[in-house]
């Protein structure tokens, strides 16, 4: 083989090999332009054309998780809208198995839909009993290094809560850290921590699940692959004062001087006799 024929082979499997890099640069653009697509189509009452823009993104692998679970909830959705019931429950099933504690995001308020659903997740989900609905206040900022709270309140469902989690992260790392909620009166509890001193602003992420007594997930607020944000102004903790300088440290310590006082005094006193000072004896009283 000459140089030149060399080069070209080179150069063609070099191409080849880029090829998938680039196409997976251009994958998540492609993935979310789809997903649109699809959501257009179903706003829009058009449920074939949104199960056939939507189907595509389940089987691929550049989707990401939370991509993948919004495009089958669609497709769920626009099939149970068509009657199509076998397939909206084969398509429920895939959800469930990628998340078990999913929960619905439909805001239709059908009755009908969530019966099914919840009838699904009964006979697919071990230790489901039921669903609830949880509302939640959270302020609109936080400050680094200081307190932050939540209340979550069960609006359906209470007796299938039976606490309430916190799941939270610093925007950018891999895990979330869990914060227990304590009850604060009925159907309601409240999650207190401090955040993360630093001297730059940042955003937490969190979502807030609902649990059974046999700790399954009955509730949620966000998900995982779809947290909700908080910003954070740059702070640090308050500095903490030294136990010594603390008012009630100076005046325990003054009880004790004067108690200490009283106490040479009342030890020279007793050799003294009583009723009478000795000759020259000073007393000076505040």
């Amino acid at each position: 083989m000459s140089r030149r024929a060399a080069i070209l082979v080179l150069a063609g499997l070099v191409a080849i090999a880029a090829a998938p890099a680039r196409a997976d640069e251009r994958a998540p653009a492609a993935v979310k332009a789809r997903l649109a697509d699809g959501q257009r189509a179903y706003d829009d009452q058009d449920y074939a054309a949104a199960i056939r823009a939507l189907t595509p993104i389940t089987r691929d692998p550049t989707a990401t998780r939370a991509q993948r679970l919004r495009a089958l909830e669609l497709i769920a959705l626009s099939q149970f809208i068509r009657r199509d019931l076998a397939d909206a429950r084969d398509t429920f099933e895939r959800i469930l198995d990628i998340d078990p504690g999913f929960e619905l995001t439909d805001r239709s308020g059908s009755p009908r839909l969530r019966t099914f659903f919840e009838d699904l997740k009964r006979e697919l989900v071990p230790g489901y009993g039921g669903a609830a609905e949880l509302e939640h206040a959270a302020p609109d900022s936080a400050t680094a290094g200081r307190a932050i709270e939540l209340e979550v309140r069960a609006v359906r469902g209470a007796g299938s809560v039976a606490n309430v989690v916190v799941h939270v992260r610093r925007r950018g790392e891999l895990t979330f850290r869990d914060v227990d909620a304590a009850p604060h009166g009925p159907a309601t509890w409240h999650a207190r921590w401090t955040l993360e001193g630093s001297a730059r602003p940042y955003a937490i992420d969190y979502y807030i699940e609902g649990r059974d007594r046999a700790g399954t997930v009955s509730a949620r607020i966000a998900a995982p692959d779809q947290p909700l944000t908080i910003p954070v102004a740059a702070g640090t903790a308050p500095a903490r004062r030294r136990w010594y300088t603390r008012w009630y440290v100076v005046a325990g310590a003054a009880v004790l001087v004067g108690g200490a006082t009283s106490a040479v005094i009342f030890a020279g006193s007793r050799d003294a006799v009583s009723g009478s000072l000795p000759p020259g004896t000073i007393t000076v009283t505040p």
